[in-house]
């Protein structure tokens, strides 16, 4: 994928014809000061110097998350800093006259037992309404997906679901059972604790359950196991993409499993997921809200280091043109480890061995403001999650899925790609160096299949370049150590908090990491901060 990714992207194409000119732009403006950071170079002298008891550097989901639980905890005196116009990290959200929608994660799995904090989260926002009988969490339904939840495109019709079933053998739908049942046997696996080798967030889980799975691709696992039909390959593949941005070579046998093997469907809920207009910016909005005033977006961190009995963190604000140093008790670095090991000093002039480890995966996201939803292809109707058997992206989801309206009418489709083939860094720059017309005509090019004069229909269309989306689960990123010494190198008063340090990007580990946390800086600081 990725070679033909960056050919056609440096070609540009041909574009669907239109009936009218398509307005859009580039947006995010994140990547071009996070590369005056990766280049280097001298930054003006902060204009000012403030005192604070707690600094995050970032306000994705970890940072967000670990300012709520500071917050909560009674800690007023924080600062979030975040370097794009709006927090949430690779969980944004934009608006339009029309709706949200997601600029990034779009959907939360219900989360199971082991998921504490997001559930205490989701309770206090009203998300989860009750407690059944048996203790399972009760959901207000406006937050689940409504149905039709999926349809995949495929052999020129849409079909219900996600595997390509149509056509299929009976050799393939045999190869689809077994894999089912081997995944269920490494779903009910516990240890002699009663952990479960894969769970969520990782940190629940029985360390070193299955390791072995770790040192081989998906592609070698299945392969071993007699897994041949395309089409399992296929539906296995897509799952990689979608939750790591990896394909099934790039993908740690381990981490593939625990896509398959860390949820149990819900009795009442079945595999439903929670997901809104804006995505997973619905909960980073919330999130931010309470500590509004205390995130500050549009300041780049570019050094963090000891400074006496205190920790300077040295920021750029791009809105007012001019440096500032906060003195902080503690410091979160809720970044990716690439960042941390930049903004870090100690780490800057002595890099730490784990750091080469962390490698990410670029991903595009571009939105489509639609007058109606798409036509195109007849059989299972529009459902929230449309995906292309085959296509060079994920498909798209619809932000208007959830409303009630009764009649069709405007929306935003929301298109997802990773690039991820063996390459990242080539894909990155093919990625970043590709002009917006390039990046409309890739994103029509793949949605032509299924709906061909959706080029006429499209009124404006806006892209996203996420250049380290998130960490490849890559075969060995576990069992080389790279994560263990990772989560265990900072421990006070600068500290690391990041889904990186699980392995891969779900919403569950980040909000995980960012609480812990701030529960172990809260135990630092003195009682009144």
């Amino acid at each position: 994928m990725l070679a033909g990714a960056a050919l056609a992207v440096a070609a540009g194409g041909c574009r669907p014809s239109a009936a009218a000119p398509i307005e859009g732009a580039i947006v995010g403006a994140g990547h071009g000061l996070g590369h005056r950071l990766r280049d280097g170079g001298a930054w003006p002298p902060p204009a000012r110097t403030e005192r604070v008891a707690v600094v995050i550097v970032g306000g994705g989901v970890a940072g967000l998350g670990a300012a709520w639980h500071l917050a909560r905890s009674g800690v007023k005196d924080l600062a979030v800093l975040e370097l794009e116009d709006t927090p949430g990290g690779n969980a944004r959200a934009g608006a339009s006259a029309v709706t949200g929608y997601p600029w990034g994660a779009h959907y939360l799995p219900l989360p199971g037992p082991t998921a504490t904090d997001v559930r205490t989260l989701l309770r206090e926002l009203g998300v989860i309404e009750g407690v059944a009988r048996d203790g399972r969490p009760r959901y207000d339904e406006r937050h689940l997906c409504h149905a039709p939840q999926e349809r995949l495109f495929a052999h020129g019709r849409w079909h219900d679901g996600l595997f390509p079933a149509i056509g299929a053998t009976a050799d393939d739908r045999a190869q689809l059972e077994r894999f089912r049942l081997e995944m269920d046997g490494f779903r009910r696996w516990r240890d002699g604790a009663g952990r479960r080798a894969f769970a969520i967030p990782r940190a629940a889980g029985a360390p070193g359950a299955f390791a072995e799975l770790d040192r081989l691709s998906m592609a070698d696992f299945l392969a071993r196991r007699g897994y041949t039909s395309a089409r399992v390959r296929w539906w296995i593949d897509y799952g990689c993409r979608d939750d790591f941005g990896t394909d099934l070579a790039g993908t740690s046998a381990w981490a593939a499993v625990h896509y398959h093997a860390a949820r149990d469907p819900d009795p009442e809920y079945g595999d439903v997921v929670l997901t809104w207009p804006e995505g997973n910016g619905w909960l980073t909005q919330r999130l931010a809200e309470p500590v509004a005033d205390r995130v500050r977006v549009g300041h780049l961190v570019v050094n963090v280091e000891p400074a006496g009995d205190r920790v300077a963190v040295d920021a750029w604000d791009a809105r007012a043109a001019r440096g500032v140093r906060l003195l902080a008790r503690e410091v979160v670095l809720a970044c990716p480890v690439l960042v941390a090991a930049r903004l870090y000093r100690p780490w800057r002039e002595r890099p730490p061995a784990f750091a080469a480890a962390f490698r990410y995966a670029p991903w595009l996201v571009a939105n489509l403001h639609v007058d109606r939803r798409p036509a195109g292809a007849g059989g299972a109707a529009p459902a929230w999650d449309n995906v292309i058997y085959e296509g060079a992206g994920l498909g798209y989801v619809d932000a208007m899925h959830q409303s009630l309206r009764s009649h069709d009418g405007p929306t935003v489709l929301t298109y997802y790609r990773p690039y991820a083939g063996p390459d990242p860094a080539a894909a990155r720059r093919a990625l970043l160096d590709a002009s917006w017309s390039a990046l409309r005509d890739e994103v029509l090019r793949d949605l032509a299949r299924p709906h061909p004069d959706l080029a006429r229909e499209v009124r404006r269309l806006d892209v996203m370049r996420y250049g380290h989306a998130m960490v490849r689960p890559e075969p060995g990123l576990s069992t080389g150590g790279a994560l263990a010494a990772a989560g265990a190198a900072l421990a006070g008063p600068v500290h690391l908090a990041h889904a990186d340090l699980s392995g891969f990007s779900l919403f569950e580990e980040a909000f995980d990491w960012g609480t812990r946390v701030a529960a172990r800086v809260r135990a630092r600081l003195p009682r009144f901060s």
